[in-house]
C-alpha cells in the first residue's frame, strides 16, 4: 500500500505507470518515487 505525500492518505489512484492521484487532497504525483511506501514494501 502507499500513501499520499502530502496528505497521508491512502486514496491513491494509478492514472498510468509514473502518474498517481490522491482522491483525498487531489495531489497529483508524477514522480512515483515520491510516492512514501507503507510497511517497508518495496517496488
Amino acid at each position: 500500500m502507499i500513501r499520499c505525500p502530502r496528505c497521508g492518505s491512502e486514496a491513491i489512484e494509478e492514472i498510468n505507470y509514473t502518474t498517481y492521484k490522491c482522491h483525498e487532497c487531489g495531489y497529483v504525483i508524477r514522480n512515483p518515487d515520491d510516492l512514501e511506501l507503507v510497511d517497508g514494501e518495496r517496488y
